[in-house]
């Protein structure tokens, strides 16, 4: 109801979809809202500081922390992935992602930070080659037959590590074994030091998501990995029935 609204909010949001359209000047932003200039200015300046808006000489545009937010299905998973996600984070104490395939990609497309001081660091709009990280490599593991195959055909297999896959045979029999257990390790394959265990978001049999844990590969050993893989089904479960 209309007493509810709250009127600076609605006023960025509309801006928000308006640039989902098109990039706007500033004079555009209060010709098509009738927004005075003081307050389109600080509406703009505020989303630029947060990050969903970046200026280009005199034009706004959405960034990659916006657009990916916004992809469509995927958009309505990330959101409700939060409150699990914030759960599962408090209760092992790290930093818990979701990430989307994108191209040969993986982009991070939400993140909630672990409690520790030293912890694994990531932003909204990040994004790797897909075989390097777990979120990545549980991904190809649950696309089917074609998608997979036409993905590994434009993948570089770049190597960030030691331990990273850079044999694609390998790598295809890597991905049978993550799917037969249902969840992937990145052993301080896209950095040494660094470890990630992830599982994948299922809905109505489609491969949409995958959720992570990552920390420290001293804290986050190879112990932990079974009982944090069974965390980490349970909240992509979870997510997956609010969906």
């Amino acid at each position: 109801m209309k007493q509810y609204e709250v009127a600076t909010l609605k006023k960025g949001l509309l801006i928000l979809d308006a640039l989902q359209e098109k990039d706007m000047t500033l004079r555009e932003v209060i010709q098509t809202f009738s927004f005075n200039k003081s307050t389109a200015f600080r509406l703009l300046y505020t989303l630029e500081i947060m990050g969903y808006v970046k200026k280009i000489d005199n034009s706004y545009s959405l960034t990659n922390k916006m657009r990916f937010l916004s992809t469509s299905f995927n958009s309505k998973a990330n959101w409700l992935s939060v409150p699990p996600l914030y759960e599962l984070s408090r209760e092992v104490g790290e930093t818990t992602y979701v990430g989307i395939l994108y191209g040969t990609e993986v982009v991070t497309a939400q993140v909630v930070d672990g409690t520790h001081s030293m912890r694994a660091h990531s932003e909204v709009g990040d994004r790797a080659p897909v075989h390097l990280s777990a979120l990545g490599k549980v991904i190809l593991a649950f696309l089917d037959k074609t998608k997979l195959d036409a993905i590994l055909k434009e993948l570089t297999l770049v190597q960030n590590t030691k331990n990273t896959f850079v044999d694609l045979h390998l790598l295809k029999e890597h991905l049978k074994v993550i799917r037969k257990q249902g969840y992937a390790v990145d052993d301080e394959e896209t950095e040494i030091g660094l470890r990630c265990i992830a599982a994948p978001v299922i809905f109505e049999g489609n491969m949409i998501s995958a959720v992570a844990i990552a920390g420290p590969a001293l804290r986050l050993n190879k112990k932990l990995d079974k009982a944090l893989s069974k965390k980490l089904i349970q909240c992509s479960s979870r997510i997956s029935k609010m969906l």
